[in-house]
């Protein structure tokens, strides 16, 4: 059984990874700003969630 933290972060993945592919194809933006995207959708937006959620789930 996949965890919802798991679930969170497949999402969030799957998410950051179309941006910054897309970004790449469809936009001007520079590769250093695609790279935030990336990371920041990849790695601390889920960070953020899943904290907020597990703080909810405890109080």
């Amino acid at each position: 059984m996949v965890s919802r933290e798991n679930k969170v972060i497949g999402g969030f993945a799957v998410v950051a990874l179309a941006l910054t592919y897309g970004g790449f194809w469809l936009t001007d933006f520079p590769s250093e700003l695609l790279l935030g995207v990336l990371i920041f959708a990849g790695v601390i937006a889920p960070m953020i969630v899943n904290n907020r959620l597990d703080s909810r789930e405890s109080a």
